[in-house]
């Protein structure tokens, strides 16, 4: 594929390219919105002054190897700062990893009612009062709650995030 990096064209594998595009993604999901642009323009040229000085040749072949040189040179995308969140408090549609979990920060009996409220967006307390008059007026609301509790796994990142 033929690629422009920080206005220098490249010639990249297309893993290469997924990897790089992914990477970029991650930091502009960590950055503030304000200074996005700025920041990824300033991160594209240096990454295509990376590149051009390990390539050499104009014609060189960017591969997966650079990329993960790229990545050691400037950073894990982790060191830019936390995932946005929108008012909503969920991730957005932009984010490809959003997964329902059960929250471990909060929860009040096995965070299957955070995580679904943290995933959909709705305040997990109104969600909470509706499980709790469906679990006295519902008859099978207690066996779904277990089963979802089974079946939703727990979203580890707030327990290692904690200690």
């Amino acid at each position: 594929m033929n690629v422009r990096i920080g206005s220098t064209a490249f010639l990249i594998e297309e893993s290469a390219y997924r990897a790089l595009d992914a990477y970029l993604a991650d930091i502009r999901s960590r950055v503030e919105l304000s200074s996005a642009e700025e920041v990824l323009g300033d991160l594209e040229m240096r990454i295509a002054d990376l590149l051009s000085g390990w390539l050499g040749d104009p014609n060189g072949l960017v591969d997966i190897y650079h990329i993960r040189k790229v990545q050691e040179v400037i950073g894990r995308p982790e060191e830019f700062g936390e995932l946005r969140r929108p008012e909503g408090g969920h991730l957005g549609r932009e984010d490809a990893r959003r997964r329902l979990l059960r929250t471990a920060g909060d929860k009040v009996i096995g965070g299957v009612c955070g995580g679904i409220a943290q995933y959909t967006g709705i305040d997990p307390t109104l969600l909470r009062l509706v499980t709790m008059f469906l679990l006295l007026f519902g008859g099978l609301s207690l066996w779904i709650y277990i089963v979802l509790w089974i079946i939703i796994p727990l979203d580890r990142n707030v327990l290692y995030n904690n200690k």
